[in-house]
């Protein structure tokens, strides 16, 4: 059961599929950087997670990757992931099932948490045993992120996938008793779509390490580099990027990929720059720095971190307006599309090319003004308080 002592710090359950570098992804990234930060706050944190292979669970129940100040607070249980089905549709099973196990290990191990945060849909288990009057559970919060179940489908596959979610999302976000949500269009589906009541909303946008964000950027040399990074998801948009692309070829021009893009898509060209996965933080810094603009023609995202790191970094941004990209990315920095669209993402690319590099300047000045703006302290306080109010 939860302590009722006041002198005790707070402690938060928090649940995830996965915690970067263990789990690559943006909510993986995101559940790093709120453990560290309820820390770094005084919170103590019991973390459940888990990742795909013995050794990287055994690094992710060490938090190896995590400085020493923070595995001091943070308590790390990693379990072994259900099977995966193989029938189609089995993506909801699967997230049910681990559900399960995550609860099954919290009642193991006694975890007693004044309030639970779970992370995508690893919060089911929790929210139906609440539901069914569980009495040895805290407050439920969740955060669904993207909602990418509800925007715009890349093409028919892809819609049917969302259909069979929606309905699962909306019975966890019914069921919470806080739904955390980024702002703009993200929230509107939470209370149009979801229906959840305004009282239970916590808006917090996702945030920025402050170490992240460049005191300054150099103005840019004639050169253009762009960048993109992103695992290969359908909705990530990079077939309709690499035939953006095919037809430019200028020099002094650059197109790098930080992910693991298939063989099959690739142009082979000697200005087009393939990556991989790159987990190491310097090393991904080092590609922001040295890059101009980043590419996200995304068909769903929620809050893109990769499009706040590389604002912290100085780029410009050119992306599409999903989700709640549009909280930072407009004509002040960068250029917002409608839609991921082979032209006209092709013509925004071309005008990057051709512009002043005082005018890119500014852009990328933007940029880092506007990361400033939206670092993890300030929204970690704001979750926090929002927690308190409800144990």
């Amino acid at each position: 059961m939860p302590s009722s002592a006041t002198s005790a710090p707070l402690h938060v359950a928090l649940l995830a599929d996965g915690v970067y570098p263990y789990r690559l992804g943006g909510i993986q990234r995101h559940t790093r950087m709120l453990a560290l930060h309820f820390a770094k706050a005084g919170v103590q944190v019991t973390l459940l997670h888990s990742a795909d292979t013995p050794e990287l669970r055994a690094r992710a129940e060490a938090l190896d990757d995590f400085p020493a100040e923070a595995r001091a607070k943070i308590k790390s249980l990693v379990v072994v992931p259900p099977q995966a089905g193989r029938y189609p549709g089995h993506y909801l099973n699967d997230c049910r099932a681990y559900s399960q196990v995550l609860l099954e290990r919290y009642r193991q191990e006694n975890v007693g948490a004044d309030f639970v945060y779970a992370q995508g849909l690893t919060g089911i288990a929790f929210g139906a045993a609440r539901r069914r009057g569980a009495t040895d559970l805290p407050p439920v919060g969740v955060n669904q992120h993207g909602y990418e179940m509800f925007q715009k489908a890349a093409n028919l596959r892809a819609w049917l996938e969302q259909l069979v979610l929606r309905g699962q999302v909306v019975a966890l976000d019914r069921s919470a008793d806080v739904v955390f949500t980024f702002p703009r269009k993200i929230r509107e589906i939470v209370e149009r779509r979801c229906r959840v009541p305004a009282e239970r909303l916590v808006e917090v946008p996702n945030a920025i390490d402050g170490t992240w964000i460049v005191a300054h950027r150099p103005a840019p040399t004639a050169k253009r580099r762009f960048l993109f990074i992103g695992r290969h998801e359908r909705r990530k948009g990079v077939p309709e990027l690499l035939e953006a692309i095919a037809p430019l070829r200028a020099h002094g021009v650059e197109f790098h990929f930080v992910g693991p893009i298939p063989e099959q898509l690739r142009l082979e060209r000697d200005d087009v720059v393939y990556h991989g996965t790159i987990t190491d933080t310097a090393t991904l810094q080092g590609i922001l720095d040295s890059s101009d603009v980043l590419l996200c023609p995304s068909f769903a995202e929620g809050m893109p971190t990769v499009v706040l790191e590389a604002m912290a970094r100085g780029l410009a941004v050119i992306a599409t307006d999903v989700g709640a990209t549009a909280e930072w990315v407009g004509a002040d920095n960068g250029v917002l599309l409608p839609f991921p669209d082979v032209g006209a993402l092709r013509t925004a690319i071309e005008r990057c090319i051709a512009m002043p590099v005082s005018e890119l300047h500014r852009l990328q000045a933007a940029s880092i003004a506007k990361a400033r703006e939206c670092t993890w302290d300030l929204v970690t306080a704001k979750t926090i308080a929002a927690i308190q109010a409800r144990i």
